[in-house]
């Protein structure tokens, strides 16, 4: 018999990589108009990424850490660990 305790943490909610950037964004003090110059993409996809419409892609991520200076690899920890949480919340609820 196995005795040992695991000690594993599991949230039952999640932040999505857009509030993160939104926080962000408040930090830095720049607005999104000002994201989307610097990265050179839309207003309306940086409003989708903060709304949690849109993913950040590997490029997304890239232009991210050009212009807040936040790694790739932070950007795209986040997006693999919300939608690891989504798609476990949508199979748990079926």
């Amino acid at each position: 018999m196995d005795n040992r305790l695991v000690n594993e943490y599991m949230p039952d909610y999640a932040v999505s990589p857009g509030e993160v950037l939104e926080f962000e964004l408040n930090i830095c003090g720049m607005n999104q108009q000002e994201l989307a110059k610097r990265t050179g993409l839309t207003p309306k996809h940086i409003g989708a990424i903060v709304n949690s419409k849109s993913s950040i892609t590997p490029e997304t991520a890239i232009k991210l850490e050009r212009a807040i200076g936040m790694p790739v690899q932070y950007w795209m920890n986040l997006e693999t660990q919300y939608r690891e949480f989504l798609a476990r919340a949508a199979e748990e609820k079926n």
